[in-house]
């Protein structure tokens, strides 16, 4: 494990992986809005559109450590003002959250070391799944979410549980959840199959540096709060973009760990 840690950084500086994710994080803000807009409308199918954009809102914001209610309202306010609706305007979501996939994928397969694709038709229809499949599984983090918040108001609370205990399940809830959609993305979204073990511990890695990165920030911000000083009432927003950045240095690191595990196993094969 080790030595796979160490290879993973060696292959971050190989692999310049301060640019990949500086470039996957510029991918995830374009595309951030009409992947938001296209969730609600998939959400839409099953509650009323009011309740679907709170419901979206009230589960991406808490992802964020800090600044969690006004990023809410920001979002909120960009919802309310869209315009885009009917076949034409969800075929024009689709095209545009495809994006994200595509900047992921091609991520991973230079970390990978994937030289062959499955051409442009092809992998348009494999990104316009896992719109989908990224859709449904919003959808059941969300049931597991409301879940845990009923079995806290009900069960843990009336039980006088320890907040502490409390806090400590819902950090693991978070991890377990994040572990879920780094598996899935390195294991399916590269152009070739990555074996489970190596795609899993990847997933695990990058989930708990994932935490740590979120409460390293939380407690940067509350304690510097160098944002808000230099840029005024656009702290939030440069907060915003610093921390997708830093989601994608944990992704890239991620992967990097996955292709390090991977190549191991082949050398001692």
């Amino acid at each position: 494990m080790v030595r796979g840690v160490r290879n993973a950084f060696s292959g971050f500086y190989a692999h310049q992986g301060f640019f990949l994710a500086a470039g996957l994080s510029f991918y995830v803000l374009i595309c951030l809005i009409p992947f938001l807009f296209l969730i609600i409308s998939l959400l839409g199918f099953i509650l009323s559109s009011e309740e679907a954009t709170r419901q979206v809102i009230n589960q991406l914001a808490p992802i964020m450590p800090v600044y969690q209610k006004e990023i809410g309202r920001i979002l909120l306010r960009i919802v309310a003002t869209r315009n885009v609706s009917g076949i034409l305007g969800t075929v024009i979501l689709i095209l545009f959250s495809t994006q994200l996939f595509g900047a992921s994928r091609l991520v991973l397969d230079r970390i990978l070391g994937v030289k062959r694709g499955r051409g442009f038709f092809r992998g348009m229809l494999f990104d316009i799944f896992w719109i989908f499949m990224i859709g449904a599984l919003f959808l059941a983090a969300l049931a597991v979410t409301d879940l845990f918040t009923w079995a806290k108001v009900f069960i843990l609370r009336p039980a006088q549980m320890p907040r502490e205990w409390i806090n400590y399940m819902s950090i693991g809830l978070g991890v377990a959840l994040a572990t879920w959609m780094f598996y899935l993305l390195y294991r399916h979204l590269p152009h070739r199959p990555i074996p489970r073990g190596a795609a899993l511990a990847g997933a695990l890695l990058a989930s708990v540096l994932w935490e740590v990165a979120k409460q390293l920030f939380r407690l940067y911000i509350v304690t510097v709060g160098v944002y808000d000083q230099i840029y005024g009432p656009l702290g939030v927003l440069v907060a915003f973009v610093m921390f997708v950045y830093y989601s994608a240095i944990v992704f890239v690191l991620g992967a990097e760990y996955v292709g390090a595990l991977e190549r191991g196993r082949f050398a001692r094969g």
